[in-house]
């Protein structure tokens, strides 16, 4: 099972990749009969706005939840361990979930420039079609 090979390698997928608290969080999601984690959402949404706040881009935020699963099944692939497609699915369903959030907290830093520059778009575009 997923949930015990990351449990296991738990210190070498750390190594390889930057986010420790998301592959506990992980460890979880994957344990049998447990329900998504909403606590991924926040954590990520934490790891966003301290990315975005250390000058990462938000290529990079994406990036190092991609980093999660690269080094999972990259270290999945040497050691010779399985992966079923059920855990897969919860592999892909915490990172979509963790990505979603640290990307759209990442966002959140941007969003009075671009709602300013739409209404200024907005201006102009009804000045225009006043002036037609």
């Amino acid at each position: 099972m997923l949930h015990e090979f990351v449990t296991e390698n738990r210190e070498e997928l750390i190594r390889r990749c930057r986010v420790p608290c998301f592959l506990d969080q992980l460890i979880e999601a994957l344990r049998p009969h447990v329900s998504p984690n909403s606590e991924i959402s926040r954590s990520a949404a934490r790891h966003g706005h301290d990315l975005k706040r250390q000058g990462f881009t938000v290529s990079q935020v994406v990036h190092d939840y991609g980093d999660v699963c690269q080094s999972i099944t990259d270290l999945a692939l040497q050691l010779n361990a399985s992966i079923t497609v059920e855990d897969f699915r919860t592999l892909n369903r915490s990172l979509d979930e963790a990505i979603a959030s640290a990307v759209t907290e990442y966002g959140r830093g941007n969003q009075p420039v671009l709602d300013t520059e739409s209404a200024r778009d907005d201006e102009r575009l009804g000045f225009l079609a006043h002036e037609i």
